[in-house]
């Protein structure tokens, strides 16, 4: 017996020995391969470059840990993504809704997008309790619907070891000073923690903690992986040119500087802890080159690349690499199309009832898609001033499943400030500029309540104030509101112009209906008076200063993309009504204008201006006016006085290739309007005009250089800073 095992023992060496080298290794337990992805905005979707080359070299990835944007890589691969869904993302990904730190103009609650408060440009600035600036610019509210919809089928996971692959992410605790590892819970609130860039995103409040970008102590975390149980840890990182002393010469610099050199200690200390280190070479891209993310992971695989003899250890054999994938897979969950709302929360129960009436209002008990149900939330939050709003998947115990929403609670009562300017600047007629400062109150205590203020400091000064009061999570809404202004007609003879000012204030008091972002009707009443400068009389019609009463109904649709500068969508505002004063009349006013967008670059527009007295004469002040940018541009700004316009034009908008430096899209707008009047005494006229315009859009409104030519074959320029 003793001599058959040892001819047994002899037997199984000399096939051991016969076996390749590579088999020998494959024979023995698989080393447990821990990835660590580091953080560093833009930089990160490297990252996806580096999983691609694993994936097309069988090397596999048993634990996955990422912080910033490493963790958001890293947690969308661990939820069952491989890299070319993650690069189809990242094709797809609208960068600027995520880092803008306001809510996109089409989000913004209609109220907010009438003429007298709409604003031109894209910056906005909030504040809360006296004045204070917030704990960060971005309340991240889009990534964290991103993370809500992409994290959903993984609601319930007890464990983040429950993934299809194992994941942690690293969040720093200011309030403690030390890393917090994410390794339960609610996988899309880490995802959200760990990328709290700090005054870029506002921070995480979880259990007493303060959280925001792990990347401050543990920026590539190798120490995760290790107590996950790694043996063999891949750390994935990027390579940095040093600074020179001339770099640094201002604030900024030097706070940039400051926290560059405490990322750097932290990852030297883990890089020495990881058995491989994968150097992505990043110097050609900054942190906010998103827009080139082909170019970023293209460097990313390269790296891995140049890393191939390393690499060639972990490579599984194509029969291990099957059985890999298929324990992937078998942990992978079925993406969620559709469910039903079951629960809405929130901290206060007043806006908690308000908000599950809307959601229902809307959404009813049907079954809605992730997308459809985040555009219903988008809109409530911007209406809201909330924060944060998310969802996830939810069982309730009676077995009914679906979404349940949850709104966190506003610190304070928030005012947005919004700047916008104004400026027309053409031969022959005034230059107008215009500063106008747009306020949006939202009041803690009444649900969607908001107190509207502008002012306009230029030209034609003014203030206005309104006081918005939707009846709960109703559609409907009362607003009482308060105006002083003074404005300018200029009228022409030949080459001479004249002035004359109308001094005005009163107030009005509306209700109706339209609480959200798209629609509005009001009914009301407008009370005031106005002072007239001296002026001659017009059609024997003289202007009387003198107190004035209107009943009128308002109407506004607004679809835009852009107050200032849109490429999709339709805005029609007008009202009609009676006017009682020392000469009455009945009018009518439109003002309507729809982009539609061929393809990514190109849209095609159209605008229209109608306005009548129905067969009334007017005096000079009440008279309806064109002429000037986007109003037959071919003439001067009110060249045109009239008891009823008719106008209508068309044209093409096209966005060109991105000026990297300025972060950019100038646009070529070519437009052709023609426009009927009636002058009274002077009868009817028609006129005409083309223009071609190349416009630069900047935070307070687009600026742009105009060339127009009438029917005459006369040409205008016009500089302007505004909108189309």
């Amino acid at each position: 017996m003793f001599r058959f095992r040892l001819h047994v023992a002899q037997w199984l060496l000399l096939c051991l020995v016969a076996l390749p080298a590579d088999a020998q290794l494959r024979s023995q337990p698989a080393p447990r391969v821990g990835v660590a992805l580091s953080g560093g905005g833009a930089l990160g979707l490297a990252h996806i470059g580096v999983l691609r080359y694993f994936e097309e070299h069988r090397i596999p990835i048993d634990a996955l840990a990422g912080t910033s944007m490493g963790g958001l890589i890293g947690g969308l691969y661990a939820t069952g993504m491989d890299s070319k869904q993650l690069t189809e993302l990242a094709a797809h990904m609208d960068w600027d809704l995520l880092l803008n730190p306001s809510p996109r103009f089409v989000d913004q609650p209609i109220v907010d997008k009438q003429s007298w408060n709409r604003t031109y440009g894209s910056f906005a600035l909030l504040l809360g309790k006296g004045f204070s600036l917030p704990a960060g610019l971005n309340y991240g509210e889009a990534l964290s619907l991103l993370f809500s919809r992409t994290t959903l089928p993984y609601s319930d996971i007890s464990s983040f070891d429950d993934l299809p692959t194992p994941f942690r992410c690293v969040a720093t605790d200011l309030i403690s000073g030390k890393a917090t590892v994410f390794k339960r819970g609610s996988l899309a609130e880490a995802m959200r923690a760990t990328m709290s860039i700090p005054g870029v995103f506002t921070p995480v409040r979880l259990d007493g903690m303060v959280l925001v970008d792990g990347g401050l102590i543990q920026n590539v975390p190798v120490e995760t992986l290790r107590d996950m149980g790694a043996r063999k840890v891949i750390a994935v990182a990027f390579g940095t040119t040093p600074v020179t002393p001339a770099q640094i010469k201002s604030l900024p610099d030097v706070a940039r500087q400051t926290v560059f050199v405490a990322v750097v200690q932290n990852e030297r200390r883990s890089l020495a802890l990881a058995d491989l280190v994968v150097s992505i070479n990043t110097d050609k891209f900054s942190s906010t080159d998103y827009s080139r993310w082909k170019e970023i992971i293209q460097a990313g695989y390269d790296a891995a690349q140049a890393n191939a003899e390393a690499l060639k250890p972990f490579e599984l054999s194509p029969e291990e690499w099957t059985l890999y994938l298929q324990a992937r897979q078998s942990r992978m969950r079925p993406a969620i199309t559709q469910g039903q709302i079951v629960s809405v929360s929130a901290p206060v129960a007043s806006f908690q009832q308000n908000a599950q009436h809307e959601i229902r209002r809307k959404l009813g008990t049907r079954m809605v898609s992730p997308q459809a149900l985040e555009d219903v939330l988008t809109g409530m939050a911007a209406s809201t001033a909330v924060p944060v709003v998310t969802y996830e998947w939810k069982r309730l115990p009676d077995k009914t499943e679906g979404y349940n929403v949850t709104f966190l609670q506003r610190p304070s009562d928030q005012l947005l400030l919004r700047p916008s300017f104004q400026y027309q600047m053409s031969p022959g007629e005034p230059g107008r500029g215009n500063l106008r400062i747009s306020t949006a109150t939202a009041l803690g205590n009444i649900y969607k309540a908001r107190v509207l203020g502008t002012v306009n400091i230029g030209s034609d000064p003014s203030a206005q104030v309104e006081f918005y009061r939707p009846f709960g999570g109703s559609p409907y809404f009362i607003a009482p509101n308060f105006f002083v202004e003074r404005m300018h007609f200029y009228h022409y003879q030949g080459a001479e112009r004249t002035s004359e000012t109308r001094d005005r204030i009163g107030g009005s008091l509306y209700g109706g209906i339209g609480t959200w972002r798209f629609a509005q009707l009001r009914l009301g009443l407008q009370v005031g008076y106005d002072s007239y400068s001296p002026s001659q009389a017009v059609d024997g019609v003289p202007a009387a200063s003198g107190a004035f009463v209107t009943p009128e109904a308002r109407w506004l649709f607004n679809s835009q993309d852009s107050g200032g500068l849109p490429t999709r969508g339709t805005l029609a505002e007008g009202s009609a009504g009676y006017s009682f004063r020392d000469v009455d009349y009945p009018f009518f006013q439109q003002h309507l204008s729809t982009f539609r967008p061929v393809n990514k670059r190109f849209s095609l527009f159209g605008v229209s201006q109608q306005e009548s007295s129905f067969g009334r004469k007017l005096d000079s002040f009440e008279q309806f006016t064109s002429g000037g940018e986007a109003l037959l541009s071919a003439y001067r700004y009110q060249q045109f006085h009239a008891n009823t316009l008719l106008t209508a034009g068309g044209g093409t908008e096209f966005h060109l290739l991105a000026m990297s430096r300025l972060s950019m899209y100038p646009a070529l707008a070519t437009w052709y309007e023609a426009g009927r009047f009636d002058l009274g005494s002077q009868g009817w006229q028609t006129h005409q005009s083309t223009s071609s315009a190349l416009f630069f859009p900047t935070p307070i409104g687009a600026f742009g250089l105009t060339l127009s030519f009438d029917e005459a074959g006369k040409a205008r320029w016009r500089l302007s800073l505004g909108g189309l």
